[in-house]
């Protein structure tokens, strides 16, 4: 009689595991959309374009259509994304877990599509095979951590940053106005991988024609025309918070961020109109960041190691 009820135990413990699964999973999609929706309402893009903004921050699309005007938009609004990342993530220390929230996620994802998004529309398979490869990448990073203390204290570090640029942004805000706000909400972690990236001399480039077209509202803080000195300090703070905690691993592990920051800190819009096309962008070269974080890492690793062999010897 003993192996059936701690069969059954076993059973009930991990329902409660898949439930607490897919109450993270809830919670996540619930907060996404909480978030976009206070940012594109300060931004005075209408709550119906929320879904677009919730759909491009887990890696999907969204076209413009508006009468003989369509297009595409690709940028990954971090502000949202981090926030979904966090709250998915928090609570998944069990494989049941992992399965409850997966499973709410991806059924989250196919009905995106089909939520009225005003002028920007969801599409479908990009968006289900980008929040797929979104998911992998959060429990990847998610299971990492259970096993490597080292990349848990690395993602403090990351999702830290991030979040200290939102409340940045949100300070700063207080002489910009509501757009200026609704652009940190968004899309202020998105400002400090360029900044980053900047403060380690990679380039970053404005793509598109000279034309009076409306731009993000950063106030004078946008860190393209920022100093660079500034940033370089910013940067060498991060990358030192990276090598404490990483020791020896963080030339990669630099070299992995700087490149995700270049890569994924941009924006890019496409617009059609009859014969007539507008590609407009800002993009980070991946190689140079990925390099440059490579130095910068080995760098602080060596000066860390150093210190670290000062310290013993005065002891």
């Amino acid at each position: 009689m003993g192996r059936p009820d701690r069969a059954f135990q076993g059973r009930g413990f991990r329902a409660r595991e898949v439930a607490v699964g897919v109450l993270a999973g809830i919670v996540a999609w619930a907060g996404m959309a909480g978030w976009a929706l206070l940012g594109v309402t300060l931004l005075g893009l209408g709550a119906a374009t929320t879904p677009a903004a919730v759909a491009l921050a887990v890696g999907g699309s969204a076209g413009l259509g508006q009468d003989l005007v369509t297009g595409s938009v690709s940028v990954l609004p971090l502000g949202v994304s981090l926030l979904g990342a966090l709250l998915f993530a928090t609570v998944l220390t069990s494989w049941p877990r992992v399965a409850g929230a997966a499973a709410v996620f991806v059924a989250g994802l196919g009905t995106l599509p089909f939520l009225p998004a005003g002028q920007l529309d969801v599409r479908f398979w990009p968006t289900v095979v980008g929040g797929v490869g979104w998911l992998a990448v959060v429990v990847g990073l998610r299971v990492a951590s259970w096993w490597f203390p080292r990349v848990r204290r690395v993602l403090v570090v990351i999702m830290g940053a991030g979040g200290f640029s939102i409340v940045l942004g949100a300070v700063l805000s207080i002489s910009g106005g509501a757009r200026m706000l609704g652009t940190m909400v968004l899309a202020g972690p998105n400002l400090l991988c360029v900044a980053l990236t900047r403060g380690l001399g990679v380039p970053w480039q404005v793509q598109g024609p000279d034309l009076p077209l409306p731009t993000i509202e950063t106030g004078d803080f946008g860190p393209l025309a920022v100093p660079v000195w500034p940033l370089a300090v910013l940067a060498a703070v991060v990358i030192g918070l990276v090598a404490v905690f990483s020791r020896w691993h963080a030339p990669w592990v630099t070299a992995l961020c700087f490149a995700a920051m270049a890569g994924f800190g941009g924006a890019a819009l496409d617009v059609a109109a009859g014969p007539f096309r507008i590609e407009l962008g800002v993009s980070g070269d991946v190689l140079i960041a990925a390099g440059a974080g490579l130095a910068a890492g080995l760098v602080a690793c060596l000066l860390v190691a150093a210190a670290g062999y000062w310290h013993r010897q005065r002891t």
